[in-house]
């Protein structure tokens, strides 16, 4: 999997500074805006972004796929670009004219924000990234973002003051990602002719990006309706808790998505092209990958939750602390049920499975969002979160059960866990000679990954870098 992990390694690039840019900035916008308008941006982003979900129809996915089987034909990736690409115009249409009905008649509160976030849903125009990630071009989007999040860095760290900032720190985020999209617009002529479609070719997508739309719906649903249910049913202080503390948690598994983003036009070039004998080999490999990252990220964002939380957002985001801790339990079901969608479900067109397995967890996840955030606050929306992560791994995992290795994945992760907990174990007992927030912080990152390299040395240069003899899951 060399190649692969080479793109893996961009991709988590790209993944990361998605995430991290935000992060570096949380600690800064938590104190200057503070921790109810952080609740309101997470609130009116969260409304916004299921329109952006509606507008994009799954078409990541779908057009992903799509464009792996076509792109060693510029004439036929041409065509199957742009009535693709069509198709997502007219359905952004559609959206918009939504998103402005429920600007003007039924949102009341926090308008003036939720106006400027309309912004999010333009950007929705221009993003082609499917387009890019089908032909394992992941330079330039890397390159795009870098750009564009150190200038809106820039632009935060000049112009965000004082909690009477919310507008504009909106607008800066909103815009920015436009122009983040943009930027991949003006590249395309390097790789597609432009050709004509007719509406018909267009339309004839639609089946396939409907049924993949289903699971991305729901996993908004038990993703980000979970802000959403907090800020009508709760406070937007418990939702400014939770968001931060979701921020912390989106890395590891942006971390994960890397991997699946980059094996899922592999997976669907090999099966088109008949090498489908070698995919049980790379899907254990992508699997011992991504739990091997899963697990230890998991752990390590529960030991140091506490003090990271207070570092990085201030002491009145105490509360986040905990918040990390329940919710890292996630990773290791996000990571698992990313490799048996992205490399099997998807590439296979197995998408009844897929979409049942997200819409049963979008389902368990509304209902205990209803029953326990209002008693509860953001702890009711972290369970929630947890079992409809779990439900949608076990339903994927019994599907395939006899396709797939199954039992070799659990030795694995069981393996995993024990040498993960035996790291964050010593760390802990390290840290504590500390009474140095700040040192602590440092120390215990810093043994933790020198464990985590150590004990797993072989591993990363024989395997993952491509040194040795590859470990083929056989």
């Amino acid at each position: 999997m060399k190649s692969e992990n080479k793109n893996f390694l961009l991709n988590v690039a790209y993944q990361l500074l998605s995430y991290v840019f935000p992060l570096i900035t949380v600690s800064y916008i938590s104190r200057r805006l503070g921790v109810d308008n952080v609740g309101i941006y997470s609130y009116t982003y969260s409304i916004v972004y299921m329109f952006m979900l509606a507008a994009m129809l799954g078409i990541n996915n779908y057009g992903n796929r799509e464009i792996a089987k076509v792109r060693d034909n510029r004439d036929e990736l041409s065509r199957v670009f742009w009535s693709i690409y069509r198709l997502q115009l007219m359905v952004v249409g559609v959206v918009i004219v939504g998103y402005l009905s429920y600007l003007l008649l039924w949102c009341k509160a926090y308008k003036e924000i939720a106006a400027i976030q309309f912004l999010y849903l333009v950007s929705v125009c221009f993003d082609i990234n499917w387009f890019y990630f089908g032909l394992e071009k992941f330079k330039l989007t890397i390159t795009r973002n870098c750009i564009i999040k150190v200038l809106s860095l820039v632009l935060i760290l000049c112009f965000v003051k004082t909690e009477g900032d919310l507008a504009v720190y909106t607008y800066i985020m909103a815009g920015s990602t436009v122009a983040s999209q943009l930027y991949l617009i003006f590249s395309l002529h390097k790789y597609v002719n432009r050709v004509k479609t007719t509406l018909r070719d267009s339309l004839n997508h639609l089946k396939g990006c409907l049924l993949l739309f289903v699971p991305v719906l729901a996993f908004g649903i038990y993703r980000v309706m979970d802000k959403t249910m907090l800020g009508s049913l709760s406070t937007v202080t418990e939702l400014g808790y939770y968001e931060n503390a979701e921020r912390l948690i989106n890395i590891p598994i942006s971390v994960i998505n890397a991997l699946g983003t980059v094996m899922l036009p592999r997976m669907a070039y090999l099966l088109k092209n008949k090498a489908s004998e070698d995919s049980k080999k790379t899907i254990y490999a992508s699997m011992k990958l991504a739990l091997l990252l899963a697990s230890v990220m998991a752990t390590g964002l529960y030991l140091i939750a506490d003090d990271v939380s207070v570092v990085l957002f201030g002491e009145q985001f105490l509360k986040s602390g905990s918040i990390i801790k329940i919710l890292s339990v996630t990773i290791l079901a996000s990571a698992w049920a990313n490799v048996i969608r992205t490399q099997y479900l998807i590439p296979m067109r197995m998408d009844r499975i897929y979409v049942t397995s997200t819409v049963g967890g979008a389902i368990v996840n509304l209902i205990l969002n209803t029953m326990l955030i209002g008693k509860y606050g953001s702890y009711g929306a972290c369970v929630g979160t947890i079992v409809a992560e779990y439900f949608v791994m076990l339903y994927q995992t019994i599907k395939v059960k006899a396709e797939l290795d199954i039992g070799k994945y659990s030795v694995l992760l069981f393996e995993f866990i024990i040498k993960d907990v035996g790291i964050m174990v010593i760390t802990y007992s390290f840290g504590k000679l500390f009474g140095s927030i700040y040192i602590r912080l440092i120390v215990e990152i810093c043994l933790a990954v020198l464990l985590f390299l150590g004990l797993n040395y072989k591993y990363i240069v024989n395997e993952f870098l491509g040194k040795g003899k590859a470990n083929s899951g056989e």
